[in-house]
């Protein structure tokens, strides 16, 4: 083809338009948009997509199909797919004008991140420009802060991202966690949060329709399987269909005071235990389903500590999650259910009858034998660098003497005999928390908020380490996100300065009296 018979687009490509400068009208796309690193979107028309899934309308009200006949999954009937806000009728997401231009980012400079993504999507059909930078921004920067250890084997980035290769439902969930990430760096008045926050709930409702659709082939299969085995196992999409739950219950969880999670924390525990024999699932599977029950497991505890119900979000799960590589701190998640469980118990029965001081004494060797195995574990771990692993282990330490404050504090007849030294062990998260401040700039801030807490509950009158773990919280707000943490320390703030009247002992008994107030996570 001679140079003369080149057609050159008449009008400006939309970035340079957006932008206000002259387009200089390039094929394929203008050099203007490739020397900024922007996705030129081309000259043609312009597609845009619509409004998304509502939650409204037909879809208003969709429930998670199940099976009727299985008894461990009724209550999924009663759960509600779907109540995320619609997008606005003036905003849509698509490739003309109104695509957002992440290279404007300013909080924490994402821009060099997003402007070169490094993961390619491999699922057919077109996608927005915006997709593959937000996995990017998802790999580089939501999957650190997910895992227990960043490192090389980091489960958010190893298992997750190749599921949304392979699985539109995981995709679309990964990308609204991402986008709703992105948005909490801005305030929330700010049109980059507003934008953004579009872009996370068009993500999630796309999610939850393919989602309610996943649920109903997977309970049809299990209904008509003479199988015995868990559904993660009964057909080769059931383990998308998990991670998409639990990745849509993180979201959620960003959002802080929502209750959204909830539905999704419900749906994952009713997958599980579809299954008649859901200590299967730990025996002898594969490491993604062993890291799905894991995520499942930890997030259950966390959400349930604080609320002073009966914890039956993750009973009959028989086989609790051991840590490994994937969830090195699991063994001491598992102490914090069976404390929490036994606390319940005892106050249930009242003081007549008392649990027996050897049962609440094996707790410590527990505690013990979590440590030494999580300390062999991070020998097997990879890290990025030598350092990393001895970081690890003071989050370790930071979380062997936060258990001996809570089974202290649960059971007040371990710190009256002398067997669990509080202020030894609080003292020694607090300078646990300063060593690890100095070595490097927040990789393990998402681990702080347990040890941090509790620590914090034993400074009353301490006004020195007060500030201390005051300002430690605003680190890990400032390095990991807000999430609920805004709440918990308020509520420190309050323990703090509550004038006791001798009978209130242990903030637990403060939180459980008055659960209007002080209905918050430790997450």
């Amino acid at each position: 083809m001679s140079e003369r018979s080149v057609q050159l687009p008449t009008k400006d490509c939309p970035t340079c338009q957006r932008r206000r400068i002259k387009c200089d009208r390039g094929l394929p796309g203008c050099a203007k948009c490739a020397k900024r690193k922007f996705d030129c979107p081309g000259y043609g028309l312009q597609l845009k997509w619509g409004q998304g899934v509502a939650s409204r309308g037909r879809l208003q009200g969709q429930t998670i199909p199940v099976h009727e006949a299985n008894a461990n999954a009724s209550n999924l009937n009663s759960l509600v797919v779907g109540n995320g806000r619609n997008l606005s009728s003036d905003f849509q997401l698509g490739l003309g004008s109104g695509t957002v231009d992440f290279l404007r980012i300013q909080p924490t400079s994402p821009a060099t991140l997003l402007g070169s993504p490094s993961v390619d999507l491999s699922l057919s059909g077109p996608r927005p420009p915006h997709a593959s930078r937000l996995l990017a921004w998802f790999k580089e920067r939501v999957a650190q802060r997910l895992a227990w250890i960043d490192g090389p084997q980091n489960p958010w980035r190893q298992i997750i991202l190749p599921l949304a290769e392979n699985s539109e439902t995981v995709l679309s969930s990964v990308l609204a966690l991402a986008a709703h990430d992105l948005a909490s760096q801005y305030p929330q008045h700010d049109p980059w949060f507003v934008k953004f926050q579009d872009i996370s709930n068009a993500y999630q409702n796309k999610a939850l329709s393919l989602l309610a659709k996943e649920l109903g082939t997977l309970t049809a299969s299990s209904s008509s399987s003479s199988s015995s085995s868990s559904i993660v196992q009964s057909t080769p999409d059931a383990s998308m269909t998990l991670a998409s739950v639990i990745i849509l219950c993180n979201n959620e969880l960003l959002k802080a005071q929502s209750s959204g999670w909830k539905i999704h924390l419900q749906a994952a525990r009713e997958l599980i235990l579809v299954s008649s024999n859901s200590s299967y699932l730990q025996q002898q599977l594969l490491r993604i389903q062993e890291f799905l029950l894991q995520e499942f497991y930890a997030t259950s505890v966390w959400t349930q500590l604080t609320t002073f119900d009966d914890m039956n979000v993750i009973n009959n799960i028989n086989t609790a999650p051991t840590s490994t590589e994937d969830a090195a701190v699991a063994d001491f998640i598992r102490i914090i259910y069976q404390t929490s469980q036994l606390e319940r118990l005892q106050r249930r029965s009242g003081s007549e009858n008392p649990l027996p001081i050897s049962q609440i004494e094996e707790i410590l060797t527990q505690i013990e034998s979590a440590r030494i195995k999580s300390f062999r574990l991070s020998e097997k771990v990879d890290f990025w660098t030598a350092s990393d692993r001895n970081d690890f282990e003071l989050v370790v330490w930071m979380f062997y003497h936060a258990n001996l404050i809570y089974v202290a504090q649960a059971f007040p007849v371990l710190r009256d005999c002398g067997k669990v030294d509080v202020q030894g062990s609080r003292d020694a998260i607090l300078n646990h928390v300063k060593d690890l401040s100095e070595t490097r700039n927040g990789m393990w801030a998402q681990d702080l908020v347990w040890p941090l807490f509790i620590a914090g509950t034993e400074l009353r009158g301490d006004k020195t380490g007060q500030r201390f773990v005051e300002n430690a919280f605003k680190d890990v707000m400032r390095l990991s996100r807000t999430l609920d943490r805004a709440r918990v320390l308020s509520f420190l703030g309050i323990w703090w300065n509550l004038d006791l009247d001798g009978r209130m002992t242990s903030w637990i008994q403060l939180a459980r009296e008055r659960p209007q107030d002080f209905n918050f996570m430790l997450l």
